[in-house]
Formats: C-alpha cells, sequence, structure tokens
C-alpha cells in the first residue's frame, strides 16, 4: 500500500504560464490546539446575544445552559474556531463558561468573553427566572384561588419593605408584611418582577404579626434568603416590582394591592456592627449591653458580645450599666464608659479574649471615645475636652485639650476616619444656644447649639488646624434653627454623615436626661445629614429619614463601599423608632424603644446639587429574640471585622 504523503497547507499552481497563490487552508495549522501558536487578530462570539431561562433544579436552586462559539481571525485573513482552545470568562461569577458552554444560575444580564493570545470577543448573556413556589404549609391546589379577577373594593397594603428600598444581598430572611383588606384573608400570592429578567410568585399561607393586639389583621409572608440571588441578579438593571394578593380560605374576597419598587445589589453588608443594645423581654441579668453582628459569618442573627452584669463593677452606689461604646477599625479593641454619663468612668477591653486591658472607675475619666486607624491610639472626650491617649494598659496621656487654641468653645463627638486622613468633632457652649451649664449638663453627650467641625490627621499624633464644615444653626436663645452633631466619616474619607435636630421642637420631657429638643441626645425630631468632607451644601437624607419624627440617630458608615448600577455605594446604619412594617409599632414621641435600620448611600456624579442620594431603609432582622417585649437598639458601630472570640 502506499503512503499518502502530506499536502503543502500553500500550494504553489502555475496556470497559463502564470504562478498563482491558491488560498491557505489555514483551519489545518491554526486550529482548536492552536499548533502553529500563532496568535489571532480578533476573536468573534456567535450568537452575539443569547438568552437563557432557569429551570429549577432542587430546593431553592436554578439553572440553565447555552452554547457559545468563538471564531478567530487570523492575519492572512483566515478564520478557525477556537472554542476549545479560548480561555472563557464572564463578568459575574454565577455564570461558568467552559469551551464555549456558558451555565447560569442567577437571573440578570452578562458579557462573556473569549480570550486567546492578545485578541478577545465579548457576547451579551441575558439570564431569565420565571415560575413560582410554594412556601412550606401552602396547598398547591389552591393556586386558582389567588390567580382570579380581583373583588371590587378589595385592596390589601403592603407595609414592609417600604417602597424605594434597596436590600443587600446578604440579608435574611426578606419578609413582606401586608395588611389585609378583609380579616378573613388567609392566602397569600407575593408577586416579584423586574422586566423581561424576573417574572416569580410565592403562594403561602399568611403568618400572624408578633403583636397581633397592634396588627390584628397583618399578612406575614417570609420569603427565603438564598432568593436574594435572583433579587440582586435581575435588579442590576431595573428595580423588582413587589406586589401582593390575599384571598380567604374560601376562594372569596380575593384582592391585590399596589406594587412597590424594591433594589436589591450585590454589594453586601460586610465586616462586624456592635451596638448598644437595653433589655428586652426575658433579659434579666442585665440593663444594658454591646451586641454584635458578623456580616462575614451568619449575617442573620446577633449575639451578646458583653452585657453589664459581665462588666467591670462600678464604685457602690454607683449604677452598674455600659455604654458610649466605641470599636478600633480591626475589631481588636472594645472602650465603653460605665456607669453612665455623669461618673463618666472607662474600661477598655481586648475584644478576642473578652477581657478588660484597663479599667479606670476616677471620675469623669472618659464619656467617648474614636481610635486611630491601627488602633494604637484613642481620643477621648470628657466634659467637653478632647485627649489623645495610648490604647493600652496604660491609657497615658500622649497630648491633651486637642483643638483648644483654635476652637474656643466645649467640644465632643469624636470621630477619627477609617484611613486617618480627617478627624470630626463638635462644638458648642454651656449656657448658650439653649445649653445648660449647671455642672451636670456639660458631659459632652448633650451639645444643644453643636456645629460640626473636621480637621486633617497623620493617623497618629499629628492632627492640623481644624476647618468649620457646618456652622451651627440654633438661634443665641436655642428655640428656633438646629443644632448639629454626631459627625461620622465615610471609609474613603469622601463624606461626612451626621445629625441634625429641630430646636423648635417636639421637645423630649419623658427621659429624664437629654430632654432639650435640640441637645442630641434622644431628639425626636432627629435626621441624616450628608454633606461632603471637602465641604459644600448639607443634604437631608429625605428618603432614609421618612416623613415623621421618628428619632433618627446616631449614623455610621460601614467599613467598605462597592458599586451599584455603575455607581458608588455605601452603606449607613442608623437608629430609628419609625414602624417595622407590621411586626413592630414605632413611635413620633418617643413612647417605643428604637431599633437598628440602614440606608444605601448611591453616589451618582449626575445628580443636580442637592439631590438625595439615600435609599428608604431596612430593617436589621434578627436584632429582638422577642417583636413582643423588643430590646431597645441603639448606637452602632461598624468594624472592618467581628474578630473570634477565644
Amino acid at each position: 500500500m502506499r503512503t499518502l504523503g502530506l499536502i503543502p497547507s500553500c500550494a504553489l499552481i502555475v496556470a497559463a504560464g502564470a504562478l498563482a497563490v491558491a488560498a491557505c487552508s489555514n483551519g489545518a495549522h491554526h486550529g482548536s490546539n492552536g499548533a502553529t501558536g500563532a496568535s489571532p487578530l480578533s476573536i468573534a462570539i456567535a450568537p452575539s446575544a443569547a438568552t437563557v431561562a432557569l429551570s429549577a433544579t432542587g430546593s431553592a436552586t436554578y439553572s440553565g445552559s447555552t452554547r457559545f462559539t468563538a471564531t478567530a481571525t487570523y492575519a492572512d485573513g483566515s478564520t478557525a474556531d477556537v472554542s476549545d482552545a479560548a480561555s472563557w470568562g464572564a463578568s459575574e461569577a454565577s455564570v461558568a463558561v467552559a469551551q464555549g458552554k456558558a451555565t447560569a444560575t442567577i437571573a440578570g444580564r452578562y458579557n462573556v468573553t473569549a480570550t486567546l493570545g492578545s485578541a478577545n470577543g465579548a457576547a451579551d448573556l441575558t439570564v431569565t427566572l420565571s415560575g413560582s413556589v410554594d412556601n412550606g404549609g401552602f396547598n398547591g391546589a389552591d393556586h386558582g384561588k389567588l390567580d382570579g379577577t380581583p373583588t371590587a373594593g378589595q385592596s390589601p397594603a403592603i407595609a414592609y419593605p417600604l417602597d424605594g428600598a434597596l436590600f443587600p444581598i446578604n440579608l435574611a430572611p426578606i419578609e413582606v408584611h401586608v395588611q389585609k383588606s378583609d380579616p378573613s384573608q388567609t392566602l397569600a400570592r407575593i408577586s416579584l418582577r423586574s422586566g423581561p429578567l424576573l417574572e416569580f410568585s410565592f403562594y403561602a399561607t399568611c403568618h400572624a404579626s408578633p403583636n397581633p393586639a397592634q396588627f390584628p389583621n397583618a399578612c406575614i409572608v417570609p420569603i427565603t434568603g438564598a432568593f436574594a440571588d435572583q433579587l440582586a441578579g435581575a435588579s442590576a438593571t431595573s428595580d423588582v416590582s413587589v406586589q401582593a394578593r390575599l384571598v380567604a380560605a374560601d376562594g372569596s374576597k380575593l384582592g391585590e394591592s399596589t406594587p412597590v419598587s424594591v433594589g436589591w445589589t450585590r454589594t453586601g453588608l460586610s465586616g462586624g456592627l456592635y451596638y448598644w443594645t437595653t433589655a428586652g423581654k426575658g433579659d434579666t441579668a442585665f440593663n444594658t449591653a454591646v451586641a454584635r453582628y458578623d456580616f462575614n459569618g451568619d449575617a442573620t442573627l446577633p449575639s451578646i458580645y458583653l452585657s453589664s452584669d459581665k462588666a467591670p463593677p462600678v464604685p457602690a452606689g454607683e449604677q452598674q450599666c455600659i455604654g458610649c461604646h466605641a470599636v478600633s477599625p480591626d475589631g481588636q479593641k472594645l472602650a465603653f464608659s460605665l456607669g453612665g454619663s455623669l461618673p463618666g468612668f472607662f474600661s477598655l477591653f481586648d475584644v478576642g479574649k473578652r477581657a478588660a486591658v484597663a479599667t479606670k472607675t476616677n471620675a469623669r475619666f472618659v464619656n467617648m471615645t474614636t481610635f486611630s486607624p491601627d488602633g494604637s491610639l484613642m481620643v477621648n472626650m470628657t466634659y467637653g475636652k478632647l485627649a489623645l491617649r495610648t490604647a493600652d494598659q496604660t491609657v497615658a496621656v500622649v497630648q491633651s485639650d486637642l483643638f483648644a487654641a483654635d476652637v474656643k468653645e466645649s467640644v465632643s463627638h469624636p470621630f477619627w476616619s477609617r484611613d486617618g486622613k480627617l478627624f470630626a468633632f463638635v462644638s458648642w457652649v454651656p449656657g448658650m444656644y439653649g445649653a445648660l451649664d449647671d455642672g451636670m449638663h456639660i458631659t459632652g453627650d448633650m451639645v444643644q447649639g453643636g456645629q460640626i467641625w473636621v480637621a486633617g490627621s497623620d493617623g497618629a499624633t499629628s492632627f492640623g488646624t481644624p476647618r468649620l464644615l457646618v456652622p451651627r444653626g440654633a438661634s443665641a436663645d436655642g428655640k428656633s434653627g438646629h443644632s448639629y452633631y454626631y459627625p461620622a466619616i465615610s471609609d474613603d474619607s469622601a463624606f461626612v454623615i451626621f445629625n441634625r435636630s429641630a430646636c423648635n421642637g417636639p421637645a423630649n420631657p419623658t427621659d429624664g436626661w437629654g430632654a432639650g429638643a435640640c441637645d442630641g441626645y434622644n431628639d425626636y425630631s432627629a435626621q441624616l445629614v450628608l454633606v461632603p468632607a471637602n465641604g459644600g451644601a448639607p443634604v437631608v437624607l429625605d428618603k432614609a429619614n421618612g416623613t415623621q419624627t421618628w428619632t433618627n440617630s446616631w449614623p455610621r458608615w460601614s467599613p467598605d463601599h462597592g458599586t451599584y448600577r455603575g455607581k458608588t455605594i455605601y452603606w449607613v446604619s442608623y437608629s430609628s423608632r419609625r414602624d417595622y412594617g407590621l411586626a413592630l409599632k414605632g413611635s413620633t414621641d418617643g413612647s417605643t424603644k428604637p431599633q437598628l435600620w440602614f440606608t444605601g448611600i448611591v453616589i451618582d456624579p449626575a445628580a443636580p446639587p442637592g439631590a438625595d442620594v439615600s435609599s428608604a431603609p431596612v430593617w436589621l432582622p434578627g436584632q429582638d429574640p422577642d417583636l413582643s417585649g423588643p430590646r431597645g437598639n441603639h448606637t452602632p458601630v461598624w468594624t472592618a471585622v467581628a474578630v473570634p472570640i477565644g
């Protein structure tokens, strides 16, 4: 048998005396194995746009796939299929691509890429999810009762989530609170829609409110936290419309709510959130405590880090309570006051060991604290003065009366930026602008007529000359205008968020401490306000504040920031006495305990000056073991890590 020789890839052909070069069969030497190592000039992916419909593959799991082809074009004009040889990728980890096969698990719009050598190509992938699921206990045979034509006059209303709210992807569980239009309604359908990407329904049996006397006609529907992945994927381009239907068990009284518009973002909560809490129903061992969330672990439930009964004891005759806490940016150190504002006793804790490094029961030692970026130093406030100290067992004074040469007023509410570049504080004048000067009300937690300053810093022992960022707005007699206080600086030192309170009320006569309308202590009219750290017009965050005097207080930034729809997003936590849907009644007069909420701050460079950059707030799940007797949750402090406790 004769062996065939190899045919050259380019054959010279003589025809009619003329020499011609035949077309090269580049597919033979530039094939999918890339044998010659030649790099293509370009890559085209086909199809240029594809759509995948997700299908259920298991409990709360969805998947779908499609195939792309990558075609390379070389310098000599030849082409080849390089789907097997190319390196494939996608804009999100929820889309896996191998040899051109794209497998998706989350609804959304994605970019698929193929790269070989220095050439690359791209295609669009749209992933959709439609369908429904029955929550536990729902009889699938009852779908028809909720899918018909609504009855005239039946209009239930969604009380939570709030219209315009923005949720992080790692917040769970998600609850929808619906006010029934008729007490007989016991079955629910929650529909979630986002353009062509998402059309999904949860069928469920109504859960009652944990406070049925306050909300006798509530229907609460939990949605699994795992579904937040789908909501965040679909919401990356447009909001999710949330709409509820309720019906009686016999199929009558079918009503449909007006939808609310809600967003979800892949930028989740991170780090550790330490907050002050007061005893609730069932808490008999302590009166106050510092609790914490670990958002890098189980983000659904907090734990009590340190309760008053486990804190260092105060001298006989003083109240055993803790508060005014601060945590170092790395999460390693916790500082707090003991015994209340008047005595101002102090303790510094090693967080991991849950043990005191130093405790000082000297009268008027420390009221408030902020740490340097590395946690080695701290600035303490005591009765209107700031002192720089070492954050160790010596608690030695490095500098005292910071900024006294430039600010001829009492100072308080210190905040050192996470990057160490800026330092913020408040000044006020005892005896002026409504502030008392009786020796008792000058502790520094009350700052009627407060104004906000910032100073440059090297993150250690050097501070620049302070500049007035937000001048006071209170009148000379303290009966009109605003007081400004509780400043906090974003992780990148770009923004300062703070509180303002109206000096014309309402006042706070029920607490017995900080009764002034704008003294900065538990003020009913407190609102969140944002200002660029380099100066500018402050912007009242109306969407975060709401329309009532909810005591929106003590805003604190997340330890990092991310992106949402191509814009920068920050999270801000704060306390508020607003209603938590149909689960917990709020108040505008301070008669209920505060809860922790947070808002997304989305910075759009194209927005007009003065635009509100906040979102409607979200309640932090799990903060109360029993909502029928809630704890009072306040003064959140956000740190990069919730360190393990040994």
